[in-house]
């Protein structure tokens, strides 16, 4: 972990405030071991939670733990814009994408697990995010009601190789019939393996392009619980008119990802008829 903090992209130029804010938070969660809220994202509230893996991401990591998707969102993203949030957990990436596309726009956040529903509800309400929706559900390709296996800091859907009863009983639904009728710019899923079952879930809104770009973590392990692989997924995107790229933040360009993943497994699929448009706006010319 001292080696990732270091190392970190978002870390050039701080390495020693991000490895003393490390061993602040573990002192934090041995000694005083109450929750704290940290300032995020230039002054938003996060209340940090000593079970929780994501303040530390936030304190390790320079604010942007996920560099590239989150830079990616930051020169993409713009006021009115609709965001989709599959897989919330406690708001790190709601967040960001609520102060992007502020009061104008709408930010749908999805999250099964009811102890992440609490802390997400609580981290919209101390920063007044009135245009952001929580829905306490998990997201998939039909409605209904499924288990959720609770394991450390993740959580999924359960499947047959889980004991029987396993994890706790919640809504699960498809993103084509909750969401409602708007215009969505970008929409991000990290759902431990669920990814395709997410999209097969809306693939009308897909069908009229939207969102332009989606953000996808996709692990073969995870995705091989419920029938898939990364290259299905894939497959998948591109047969629906996306093209499966990574974001280059130093070049500031979209590029093809590799058919075997070097950097990680998270990926953007940006739609070719709003290519153009994604790298314009990039290019702050749109």
């Amino acid at each position: 972990m001292v080696r990732m903090a270091w190392e970190h992209p978002a870390n050039r130029g701080r390495r020693a405030r991000a490895l003393a804010s490390m061993a602040g938070w573990q002192a934090w969660k041995r000694l005083v071991r109450r929750p704290r809220d940290l300032s995020v994202y230039g002054g938003m509230s996060f209340r940090a939670h000593r079970d929780s893996t994501q303040p530390g991401r936030f304190l390790y990591f320079g604010g942007l733990p996920d560099y590239e998707e989150m830079t990616f969102m930051q020169r993409y993203l713009r006021p009115g814009d609709g965001f989709i949030d599959g897989g919330a957990n406690e708001g790190m990436f709601s967040l960001l994408a609520a102060q992007l596309v502020g009061p104008s726009g709408a930010v749908h956040a999805f999250e099964a697990v009811p102890t992440y529903v609490r802390r997400l509800r609580h981290n919209v309400r101390a920063n007044s995010l009135g245009w952001v929706t929580v829905h306490d559900m998990a997201v998939g390709a039909e409605p209904g009601s499924v288990r959720f296996v609770i394991n450390g800091s993740g959580s999924r859907l359960r499947t047959e190789a889980d004991p029987l009863g396993a994890g706790v009983q919640v809504g699960l639904g498809r993103l084509d019939d909750v969401l409602p009728e708007r215009p969505y710019a970008m929409g991000k899923l990290d759902v431990e393996g669920a990814e395709h079952l997410a999209l097969s879930g809306a693939t009308r809104l897909i069908a009229r392009g939207e969102p332009a770009v989606w953000m996808l973590e996709l692990v073969d392990k995870f995705l091989d619980r419920f029938g898939s692989s990364s290259r299905e997924v894939r497959q998948w995107l591109q047969d629906h008119g996306y093209d499966v790229v990574l974001y280059d933040p130093a070049r500031n360009v979209l590029v093809p990802a590799p058919e075997t993943p070097t950097s990680g497994p998270d990926v953007l699929a940006v739609h070719r008829r709003c290519r153009q448009l994604v790298q314009a706006r990039l290019n702050g010319q749109a």
